[in-house]
């Protein structure tokens, strides 16, 4: 199983298979982990997508972040354009279901924000490898918005199922910083300087 869709196919049917009891359960322990995170703690402004299907929920996590008094983003994608653009949220009362049936800011509510101005990104993804690589959903969105947040500290969550031995990678592939699971951090060997967990 080398190949993106194979391992795509057989991460998603493992992750599918997961009670909604068993969801919760494990998002709660990733999430514990998460916010504990050098790079979370100092962030003033971060993004974090909106849970969807048997992703890891963040609900949690932006309730947390709006409590705390953090700026938090959620991603807007345009399909047409493949294009990722952050907004600003000020509570979850202001999202509805959008593209894909996937949750997005309403459409009066949308107070888009330059990437620049993040310091701290939460990705998805179906499967991540040890050296921080990742497999998404195949539209390319976040690999092309990382690379316009250099600034930003790329923190991959997931399951324990996620984590794969090797994700082929190609030269526009941008890997994690660090993943955090419900078992650990993993900080990948030869990481960006100055992201400290």
């Amino acid at each position: 199983m080398t190949e993106k869709s194979d391992i795509r196919r057989e991460i998603l049917r493992q992750r599918d298979t997961m009670t909604r009891s068993r969801i919760a359960k494990e998002s709660r322990a990733v999430l514990k982990r998460l916010i504990c995170l050098g790079p979370v703690q100092r962030a003033s402004t971060m993004m974090a997508y909106l849970s969807f299907k048997s992703e890891v929920i963040t609900d949690g996590l932006i309730l947390w972040g709006l409590k705390e008094g953090r700026r938090i983003a959620v991603p807007c994608c345009d399909p047409e354009s493949r294009k990722l653009t952050p907004c600003l949220i000020g509570g979850l009362d202001e999202v509805v279901a959008g593209h894909y049936g996937i949750r997005e800011p309403k459409a009066h509510l949308r107070w888009p924000l330059p990437p620049e101005a993040l310091d701290a990104v939460i990705v998805p993804a179906v499967a991540f490898d040890r050296r921080g690589y990742r497999i998404g959903y195949g539209g390319g969105y976040y690999d092309r918005f990382l690379m316009q947040a250099p600034q930003a500290a790329r923190i991959g969550i997931a399951f324990a199922c996620q984590i794969v031995d090797r994700v082929p990678a190609a030269d526009h592939d941008i890997p994690m910083d660090g993943i955090v699971t419900g078992e650990g951090v993993i900080i990948p060997v030869g990481g960006r300087p100055g992201f400290t967990f």
